[in-house]
């Protein structure tokens, strides 16, 4: 794979140099270099990693939306999107209040304000059926909500707060979260960050390891399902249609019961 095969995938992939890196890991200004030329012999992996994101992007059954070209802290707000130019570790989250909410993919830090009542309500009716099927099955794991800190690949690089999560490998739990990918993870869209829950958080639940992930979007009405164990079951659902689990077993619900309560 050589640099011009790779601007033929991405012109073919219709992605912008953010896109790549947001959905790589790779900083954005490293990408920047690479299809200007500005660098003449980057390395291999960097290279691979350019080319994964290129050559999955129509496996994934959704469309990019258009980004602003800087690194970005995303707010659940009316303006969805601020950015700040320099990279963030994880003593930054730690640094803000314990009543907001903080995730670092990568050097970007993703600020989001409170959520909305619908949001909250999704969430804690998704709990409280998720953690009653689970006890009634008399299983092992355990389902957490946010904010509840969860160190993706162990370290310090992705360390996200999904609104829902479930775990049954206990090992990867910790005092302040959890250090590894959880098995079943769901987020909730608020307004304007469809693209964090869809795509960025996305990608990396997929590399992570994460068996499956939900997507709960109320202003769609509907639910996409991405089993990353058994690719052929990823599906997307109204919320008239009844939803089954590949990793809760004998888990399903339809959206719009849940819906008819609020």
């Amino acid at each position: 794979m050589n640099l011009q095969d790779l601007k033929e995938m991405k012109k073919k992939a219709n992605m912008t140099n953010v896109e790549i890196s947001e959905l790589s890991g790779i900083p954005v200004s490293t990408v920047n270099k690479i299809f200007s030329g500005a660098t003449r012999n980057p390395r291999y992996a960097t290279l691979l990693a350019i080319e994964e994101v290129l050559a999955t992007k129509d496996t994934i059954p959704f469309t990019y939306s258009t980004l602003a070209e800087e690194p970005m802290m995303i707010r659940e707000s009316d303006v969805p999107y601020m950015y700040r130019a320099r990279q963030y570790e994880e003593r930054d989250i730690e640094a803000l209040s314990e009543s907001s909410r903080a995730e670092l993919i990568h050097g970007v830090l993703y600020a989001m304000a409170a959520p909305s009542r619908m949001h909250q309500w999704l969430v804690s009716e998704l709990l409280y059926r998720i953690k009653s099927h689970i006890r009634e099955r008399k299983g092992d794991c355990q389902v957490y909500t946010s904010p509840f800190d969860v160190r993706l690949f162990g370290d310090d690089s992705v360390v996200v707060q999904p609104d829902i999560l479930v775990i049954c490998h206990k090992e990867i739990l910790t005092d302040k979260g959890c250090s590894g990918a959880p098995d079943w993870l769901s987020e909730v869209v608020s307004s304007g960050n469809s693209h964090y829950d869809y795509f960025t958080k996305l990608m990396q639940y997929q590399k992570a390891g994460v068996r499956e992930y939900w997507i709960v979007d109320p202003f769609e009405r509907q639910v996409s399902v991405m089993n990353f164990e058994n690719p052929p079951l990823t599906e997307q659902y109204s919320y008239e249609e009844e939803i089954s689990s590949g990793v809760l077993e004998a888990f399903s619900l339809r959206m719009a019961e849940v819906e008819e309560m609020f």
